[in-house]
This record gives C-alpha cells, structure tokens and sequence, in this order.
C-alpha cells in the first residue's frame, strides 16, 4: 500500500468510529459497564489509526523529532493492539454473564500475555527486538514482532470460547454478535501478517465495532425503556431459544404490594421512580446467569437457566434483604414490598404451566402477608 492509500484507510476508520461514539451516547439505554468498555474500545482503535497513519508518515523522514515521533506511534500501536484485544474479549465476558465478579476472574485467566505484551513494548525501546527504527528512520519488523499477532489471536479466541461455554451453560440468551466483529479482523489481520507494509488491521476492528453496534441494537427492541431490564418480548424469545436447548428453568415472579397506592397519593411520576427503585433491588440480587424481566406494570420475573434451590435461595433472599434497607432508611415516603412466587420447568416442559404456577404462588403469597397485615 502506498501512503496515500494508508491515510484513508486509517481516516476512513477514525470516521466510522467518530460516527459509532456519537451514535452509542445517543441511545439512553447504554450507560452500563460493558458500554463505557465498548466506547473505550473506539475511542483507542481510533487513536490508533491516527498513530497508524502518522507513524508512516514519519516513516524515512529525517527532519529533528522525526524518530522520536516513529518510537512513539510505533509503541503505541503495540500497546493498543494488546489492550483493544484483551477489552474485547473481557466485553464478551461481561456482556453474557452480566457480572462484574465473573469478568474480573476472566481478568485474572486472560491477563498474563497482555502483561508480558506491554512490558515487551517497554523493554523494546532499549534493545529492539520487536520493531527497530533505523538511523535512516526506517521501521523494520523484528522476530518478536510475531508474538503480538498471536496475542491478539489469541483473545480472539478467548471471547468464542467463552461465548460456547456460556451457551453450552445457559443456552443462546446473550445478544453479543462475536463473529461479526472477528471475521474482519482476522481476516485482515492475516493479511498484514502475511505481506509487510499494508496497513488494514486498524480499520478492520473499526469495520468490526461496527458491525457489533449494528447486531447489539437487536437488543434494544427487548429492553425496557423506564427500568431497563428485559421486556415481555425478551421472555418470549428466551422461553424458545431455553425450550430449544432442552434446559430447566427456574423461576421468581414478583409483584410490588400496594403499587396502586403509591400512583394514587404520590403521582405517576413517582410510580415511575418507584418501578426503577424495585427494578435497581432485582438486578442486584441476581446470580450471574439470572435474567430480570419486566413482565407487565408492577409484576417482574427472574428466570434462571439451569437454575438451582441455591440460586433461587440466594437471589429472594438479597431482595428481602435490600427491601429492608431500602424501607428503614426512609429515602422515599413509601415503602417498597415485594409478593414472590416461583416455579421449576423441567427441560422440555410446560411454559405455560411454568408461568402460571409462579402467578399463582406469588398470588397466594400476597394473599398470605396481606392477611397477616390485617392481623396487625
């Protein structure tokens, strides 16, 4: 590729990606931890055609700064390499398993060839074994250089494999398009690999983050706008996708005690608040694989794949628990009380069956605390 033809392609990239960002702080819904990972993810792939571009544009020039400005993009490429790659496939993590704790154990599996990457750039600046710039200001690829193409295949990798785990776990509930994003990036990956002195890597992860944005925006039309957990749509989807996979289900329906007397005394714009209070008490007392839903007004499931007596123990008892807290410290003039029911579907079993059972225990348990209310 000539310079002309390497400018465009790593402006061509900053533009798709200039395009992404503003596009993703539009939509409201986003502002979770996998997107800020998502938006860290362009901001620095389109440094890095910025610094792709610029370092061949320093490339044989011989004016002062020159090749102090060649180590420096060049070293920032490798670094980025490394980073974008690792944050792909910790995005992957986080996106399926929705856990913080479980990204940070992936973390831990996955971080040692970034480690040893980085530090590489670092100890290269003195004795040049991964790229060296000539006394003519030359770039040359060194023996090295090898080992940070296979990093990135490397966590490439890592995030099919942790997608096939989680499915194999959970079934296809996650809406993370993995061989959207790879396929360009392998695909010109190789070929940078393969034939020295083209320069498509860069706007190939922009071309894939894309495509990610692209296939994530499926997403949306399953989304609650107001709590933003999953929608009735969604548990419709994923009652199939589980019925599919031939898993078990378990189930937590909830509905909030005297809703309607909240809207009444206090407004339905405090209703609102109220439904993102009760939303923001399910989601952290979820286990990793759980699933919030809003089913219809007041009424919220919690499905679980493959769920176990466990998970449902521990999941009714944070909601207990931060329903309590939430009552004693008074930060509202109402307080937030929760009727619960739930359920087991063996694999291939009645959905039906299942969703009427969990209604009928929760029913059952609101008619319980409402005559031990009465009593009181």
């Amino acid at each position: 590729m000539n310079l002309q033809s390497i400018i465009i392609t790593d402006l061509m990239g900053v533009l798709i990606l200039g395009v992404l960002v503003m596009s993703s702080y539009l939509v409201i819904q986003r502002r979770q931890l996998s997107d800020r990972i998502f938006t860290a993810m362009c901001s620095l792939t389109a440094l890095s055609c910025i610094a792709d571009m610029l370092s061949f544009m320093v490339d044989g020039q011989e004016y002062k700064g020159a090749s102090l400005s060649a180590w420096f993009f060049d070293s920032f490429t490798y670094s980025t390499n490394i980073i974008v790659s690792i944050m792909w496939a910790l995005y992957v993590d986080l996106r399926l398993y929705r856990s913080r704790k479980h990204m940070k154990k992936t973390l831990k599996l996955l971080c040692l060839p970034a480690v040893i990457g980085l530090i590489g750039v670092v100890i290269n600046l003195r004795w040049h074994f991964v790229f060296d710039i000539d006394s003519e200001n030359v770039y040359h690829r060194m023996p090295a250089s090898s080992f940070y193409f296979f990093v990135t295949y490397f966590y490439l990798i890592s995030s099919i494999f942790i997608r096939r785990r989680h499915r194999k776990k959970y079934g296809k509930t996650g809406f993370v398009p993995v061989w959207l994003f790879l396929t360009p990036i392998i695909f010109c990956t190789t070929a940078q690999f393969l034939v020295y002195g083209i320069s498509l890597a860069w706007c190939s992860v922009a071309i894939g983050l894309v495509s990610v944005h692209m296939g994530l925006q499926n997403e949306l039309s399953y989304l609650d706008p107001l709590t933003r957990l999953y929608n009735r749509n969604y548990l419709t989807h994923v009652m199939d996708i589980l019925d599919y996979s031939h898993m078990s289900i378990r189930g937590i329906m909830l509905d909030m005690d005297h809703f309607k007397c909240i809207n009444d005394n206090y407004g339905h714009n405090e209703g609102d608040a109220a439904l993102i209070e009760a939303a923001k008490i399910i989601t952290s007392s979820l286990t990793e694989n759980a699933i919030p839903i809003r089913y219809a007004g007041d009424e919220f499931l919690i499905i679980i794949p493959s769920g176990t007596e466990s998970d449902i123990s521990s999941i009714i008892e944070s909601i207990r628990k931060d329903e309590k807290e939430f009552n004693e410290n008074k930060r509202k003039p109402y307080k937030l009380l929760f009727s619960l029911g739930e359920s087991y579907m063996k694999a291939g079993g009645d959905k039906e069956q299942f969703l009427k059972e969990m209604d009928d225990n929760m029913y059952n348990n609101k008619r319980a605390r409402h005559i031990a209310e009465a009593a009181t």
